[in-house]
């Protein structure tokens, strides 16, 4: 087996599984009330005559249409045939019409008699025998696409089971690497998750699922569990081992067996995709990775379902600005996850980081295909993409660059209940104002200076044109972490980390130490510089150090505490012309509620006692 793929283009790849695989439908009976979402295979005949009789359509009188011809309001006519009559009552076949109660006077001087002051025509206000469906009519075509409405008709109509065709899809995972879902993996080891998240997707157009074992990388398993399969399956997807690596035995396994269609597709994510035919049921071979599963499965199998007349639902598709410029590799079918949200008037689509995993997909609303003959497409141009999400709707959901900071994940599950959501990309701050400066986006996250320190930087926004406004999120305590806190007034000596003398950390820690009036000499410093929090924390674990300053909310992760010794602000940053619109004000009323407030304060290290505070920012 050759180590290199000999990549076909996408469109190429479409038109070899349009012409030359086709699913194997079953067929099954079931009841009605269970079709829905099903395909009917054969035509469904009524059972019934509806309506059975002649019925009238209104409350009034059923008459001979012919004794009310010369009736006025001037001449009315006053006729003793006639039979009293509701809706949906039977009309008996002497009368040819039924007149409303409006149409008639009920001042005749004898109760035998109705004066009918409107003439009536024959049939009118009369639903005739059989004239909504007989007996035998066909009430849905073989080929059809059951709905609600087919099931309350069918029901309506008497019939209560009908033939559905079937698809089933089989999955196979693959890889020795690979744990089944629920069981926590060793080092090297990966949850099986692929077949799990597409078989879910086809539940919810109508296609059953077999989900088998997992397979190791061994030919001979493989083998033997797509000849299962295709006995079983109306098409086959194998998860794992479509590449060329010397543990990749799908393509060698599936010639061996059938015809391989193609093996390597010109597209971005998903080149290592194959499609084959084993005893004429169609057998893909998709990529272990989930960003390849999924847009192989979204960009060629979803659309080959499509082309044999499986009724897949349309995507919706929506026009957008590009808040970034999405490069793309010349000669390759690229499929950029992004995220849309509507900034100001107009809907912006932001790139989700590539290589993010399946968190890409989670973060994700909608798809950017970048064609063959292009390198990419340029920041600010308008293009279409598809959306593959319908909730929360684009007009909900905000676009933010910036810092990263837990509290961000609070907001956006906060405001997932008010069918809202946060998209946030970290970014540093000279691209956030940047994206702000060209309104690529509803704001910024920044992280602004709060006590702690004089000495500390402020930060730069000269980028920004025009006036901008913080609007707080909360305050972000920092403490001096310890497993034990620190009683400087025993003479004890004790061991901190080195720290750089322009850092965040560094300001607060020597601040603090300034307040309480601590003796530098009770205190050694570690000799090997911290950079991060996170080694703080761990030399603080391994008893290296005995205290250091970090954020409250990490430190309450490792179960450290420590008297406060500073905060920052966690910000939004908004552009002024922004800050009247009805997206930025339900945000900030949000963050200005008690609801808010009541909902996190138990969130350790933030304080929320400003949350929603609006500050002009000095450049």
């Amino acid at each position: 087996m050759s180590r290199y793929l000999t990549l076909i283009p996408y469109l190429a790849a479409q038109k070899i599984l349009k012409t030359s695989a086709r699913p194997e439908f079953q067929v099954k009976t079931i009841q009605v009330t269970k079709s829905h979402g099903h395909i009917s295979h054969e035509p469904v005949f009524s059972r019934l005559t509806i309506p059975g009789s002649a019925v009238s359509q209104r409350d009034g009188y059923a008459v001979n249409a012919s004794d009310s011809y010369i009736a006025t309001e001037a001449a009315p006519v006053e006729i003793s045939s006639f039979l009293k009559v509701h809706t949906g009552s039977p009309v008996p076949e002497e009368y040819d019409a039924v007149i409303m109660h409006e149409d008639v006077r009920q001042d005749s001087p004898s109760p035998s008699c109705i004066t009918i002051i409107k003439p009536a025509r024959p049939g009118q206000n009369i639903q005739k025998a059989g004239s909504e469906t007989r007996v035998g009519s066909i009430i849905i075509p073989a080929g059809h696409l059951i709905s609600p409405e087919d099931i309350g008709a069918m029901i309506g109509y008497g019939v209560t089971s009908v033939q559905v065709k079937k698809f089933v899809a089989g999955f196979i995972p693959t890889g020795d690497e690979l744990k089944e879902p629920c069981m926590a993996p060793g080092p090297g080891e990966v949850i099986a998750s692929n077949c799990e998240m597409l078989a879910a997707s086809l539940d919810t157009i109508g296609i059953e699922s077999l989900i088998y074992p997992i397979v190791p990388d061994d030919p001979v398993q493989i083998r033997n569990a797509i000849e299962l399969a295709v006995r079983e399956c109306s098409f086959v997807i194998i998860s794992g081992g479509s590449s060329t690596g010397s543990r990749d035995h799908s393509e060698s396994v599936l010639s061996e067996m059938g015809t391989v269609l193609y093996h390597g597709v010109a597209m971005r994510p998903g080149r290592s995709t194959l499609a084959a035919v084993v005893d004429g049921i169609p057998v893909f071979g998709i990529p272990g990775t989930p960003a390849g599963a999924l847009a192989v499965f979204r960009e060629l199998i979803i659309p080959w379902l499509s082309e044999t007349g499986y009724p897949v639902p349309v995507e919706n598709t929506v026009q957008v600005t590009l808040a970034d410029s999405v490069p793309s590799e010349l000669g390759t079918d690229d499929f950029i996850l992004m995220s849309v949200g509507k900034v100001s008037d107009r809907y912006k689509a932001m790139m989700v980081p590539r290589g993010g995993g399946q968190m890409s997909a989670v973060k994700s609303n909608a798809v950017l295909h970048i064609a063959r003959n292009s390198e990419g497409i340029k920041q600010g141009k308008e293009c279409i993409v598809r959306l593959t999400r319908s909730f929360p709707h684009p007009d909900n959901i905000y676009l933010f660059n910036g810092l990263q900071d837990p509290i961000l994940d609070v907001l956006d599950q906060f405001l997932r209940k008010k069918q809202q959501k946060l998209f946030f990309r970290k970014a540093s701050h000279e691209a956030t104002l940047l994206s702000l400066r060209n309104k690529s986006i509803h704001g910024g996250i920044i992280i602004r200076q709060g006590n702690g320190g004089s000495g500390r930087v402020q930060q730069d926004y000269s980028f920004l044109t025009g006036r901008s406004y913080a609007i707080k999120i909360a305050d972000k305590e920092y403490i001096l972490a310890a497993k034990i806190p620190p009683d400087f007034r025993e003479g004890k000596k004790y061991v901190c980390p080195e720290l750089s003398d322009d850092s965040l950390l560094y300001q607060m820690m020597e601040f603090y130490f300034q307040k309480i009036q601590v003796n530098n000499s009770d205190i050694n410093r570690k000799s090997s510089e911290c950079t991060t929090e996170q080694e703080i924390i761990q030399n603080i674990i391994e008893d290296k150090i005995d205290f250091g300053p970090c954020s409250a909310c990490l430190a309450f992760e490792y179960e450290l505490q420590g008297p406060v010794i500073g905060c920052d602000s966690i910000d939004l940053v908004i552009r002024e012309e922004d800050m009247e619109s009805e997206q930025v004000k339900n945000l900030v009323k949000v963050l200005e509620s008690d609801e808010w407030r009541e909902e996190t304060w138990i969130i350790p290290g933030y304080n929320l006692k400003r949350s929603g505070h609006i500050t002009l920012l000095s450049s």
